[in-house]
């Protein structure tokens, strides 16, 4: 799926900042408990992927975490 998004350079540094934190027990913390666990981790590793493919394309765009992160300005 493709998805164009129009970002800041804030906002960008503030999202990329996040994909490259995003760990499989932040992505099984916002999946329903009652799912079988299988089923809950496959989706956990989806969200993880997903997010790593998100940080390479800001990362592509020119977007970066630091010194956005330490300072506030990308």
């Amino acid at each position: 799926m493709r998805i164009i998004l129009e970002l800041d350079p804030a906002q960008a540094a503030g999202l990329k900042r996040f994909a490259e934190k995003v760990s499989h027990d932040n992505a099984m913390a916002v999946l329903y408990p009652h799912v079988r666990k299988e089923v809950r981790d496959d989706q956990a590793y989806a969200i993880v992927d997903a997010f790593s493919a998100l940080d390479r394309a800001l990362a592509d765009a020119g977007a970066r975490s630091w010194p956005w992160v330490e300072t506030g300005e990308p």
